[in-house]
């Protein structure tokens, strides 16, 4: 099923868009040179939480570091206590022995909403999403920091986690840590954290000693401090501790963030971020290995990275279990499938027989255009594995379009009468001209449905009355409001509705069935 948005996703997108007072950065780009293993690659961040997946190596890292270091501060800006600074360069993140050799011959580039753009070669006056350049010549330094535009940034390293029992200055001060007069936010952060945590806490409070820090909770009659609790217990207090006390606006680099969190907790911890940056307007942009957190954060907010020799791809908007397939390094069958979503697996799998089944991998990517970028991947490299991609229905007038895009997205095109009649090929819609949804409903309207009313448990008279009211729902969410008038799964119900129309209008699905057998070794 689509991914639903609930009214704080609108909400979030809303201002994202449109604010230009926090200095939001949209865009990050290599423009030139490889960093890291990194080559040239665009992102566009088009949701305040964006979160990036990949294998290891992959240089989901550098790019965290690479937004990290595209704003500067003022003097009195806002730091973590363990900070010097109140920005961050370069070296914080690229450290070389001497025996490696220095990052050089490097252009990174970056689009701010910004209002106040400083008069300088790179930042020109006025309000507008506008571009920022930092260099790295051959030899040389990267360019005047100064420069960058002004923002609150804060990093989360994967050292977060580490519990204060196995850091050797936390033990070492352990008597030494004091409690001080309250900052105003500690309600705030016990009640984010137990509601993520599944626990009700009476207070809360964090210890001083210097530039270091301990939580401290009081829950019943119990006491205890970060040094007896869980990993993620303690990065929890440590990050909404910091949240609150940054000013809005702020953005907050998070390397791994699903560490020390179990799938629950993982899921609680994205939807009280999407609360702060909705009321905060904080930007997000983390990386991790979950599909519990890609699940749980909209398609604008997803984005998984591949970096091969000489080439970086990133692609938007993935879905979590094509990620998932990615990141567990699955084998696939004698032909991968390529699909918007699980709505377009089930329709799919139903109209197929289990001895072609058995040989396809449905794989669910996201929108039509990941379906074309990773058709055009697959040409460029020439795999043996066979594909199809397969779109909604309401795409298949949009053929020359899609055609467009696939030769955009081979950016070098040598042969294109074979390019094109290869993708043509093996491109595929789901029966209709409308989104799938609906037309399972109008299509059910259409025929006598005696025998699906019997399978569904129900006459024929309300099931026409529900189908009716299916109809008047938001688009995408038809199946969804059927399914609560049958009490049944949405899932089930998608299921058993494409079951039955194959049975029954088998000629709608010829089309599809057919591009399968065809290129079916």
């Amino acid at each position: 099923m689509k991914y639903k948005y609930s009214q704080v996703d609108k909400d979030n997108m809303a201002w994202f868009e449109h604010d230009m007072t926090k200095a939001t950065l949209s865009e990050i780009g290599l423009h030139r040179g490889n960093l890291r293993g990194l080559s040239s690659f665009h992102i566009k961040f088009t949701y305040p939480i964006s979160v990036i997946a990949g294998l290891n190596r992959s240089g989901k890292s550098t790019i965290l570091a690479m937004a990290a270091c595209a704003f500067h501060n003022n003097k009195k800006g806002f730091k973590l206590p363990e900070r010097k600074l109140t920005y961050y360069t370069f070296s914080d993140f690229f450290i070389q022995t001497s025996e490696e050799v220095p990052q050089d011959g490097i252009e990174i580039l970056c689009r701010i909403r910004h209002n106040h753009w400083r008069k300088s070669p790179h930042a020109p006056e006025g309000i507008g999403n506008l571009l920022q350049r930092r260099k790295k010549k051959k030899g040389g330094k990267w360019n005047k920091y100064a420069n960058r535009v002004r923002r609150n940034v804060i990093f989360f390293g994967i050292q977060r986690v580490v519990p204060p029992a196995e850091k050797s200055v936390s033990k070492s001060y352990k008597t030494y840590f004091s409690i001080g007069a309250p900052d105003g936010w500690e309600d705030e952060v016990k009640t984010v954290v137990g509601r993520i945590i599944g626990t009700e806490y009476d207070g809360f409070c964090m210890k001083t000693h210097g530039k270091y820090r301990l939580p401290l909770v009081y829950s019943g009659d119990t006491i205890y401090s970060g040094f007896n609790m869980g990993a993620g217990e303690n990065a929890l207090f440590e990050i909404f501790s910091t949240i609150f006390a940054s000013p809005p606006g702020t953005l907050l680099v998070i390397d791994e963030i699903e560490l020390g969190l179990h799938e629950s907790a993982q899921k609680k911890l994205i939807k009280e971020l999407k609360k702060l940056c909705r009321d905060r307007h904080i930007q997000v942009i983390c990386t991790t290995h979950s599909s519990a957190i890609l699940e749980t954060v909209p398609p604008e907010g997803r984005l998984f990275v591949e970096s091969f020799p000489g080439k970086t791809n990133i692609i938007p908007g993935i879905s979590p279990r094509y990620a998932s397939g990615k990141l567990s390094g699955e084998k696939s069958n004698e032909l991968d499938i390529y699909v918007e979503d699980r709505l377009a697996s089930h329709i799919i799998e139903a109209s197929l027989v289990n001895d072609i089944r058995e040989r396809i991998a449905i794989i669910p990517i996201g929108s039509s255009i990941a379906i074309i970028r990773q058709m055009a991947g697959r040409y460029k490299h020439q795999l043996k594995a066979e594909c199809v991609g397969v779109m909604d229905g309401d795409q298949s007038d949009l053929l020359t379009q899609h055609i467009g895009q696939f030769i955009k997205a081979l950016e070098m095109s040598k042969e294109p009468d074979h390019e094109i009649e290869w993708f043509k090929s093996r491109l595929a819609f789901l029966p209709g001209k409308t989104w799938p949804e609906q037309w399972m409903v109008n299509k059910l309207k259409s025929l006598d449905i005696s025998s699906f009313a019997k399978i569904c448990g129900t006459t024929n008279e309300k099931l026409n009355s529900y189908l009716d009211e299916a109809l008047s729902a938001e688009k995408h969410n038809e199946l969804h409001i059927l399914a609560k008038k049958l009490s049944l799964d949405s899932e089930n119900v998608c299921c058993m509705i494409a079951r039955w129309l194959s049975e029954n209008t088998p000629e709608d699905f010829y089309p599809l069935n057919e591009v399968i057998r065809t290129l079916l070794p």
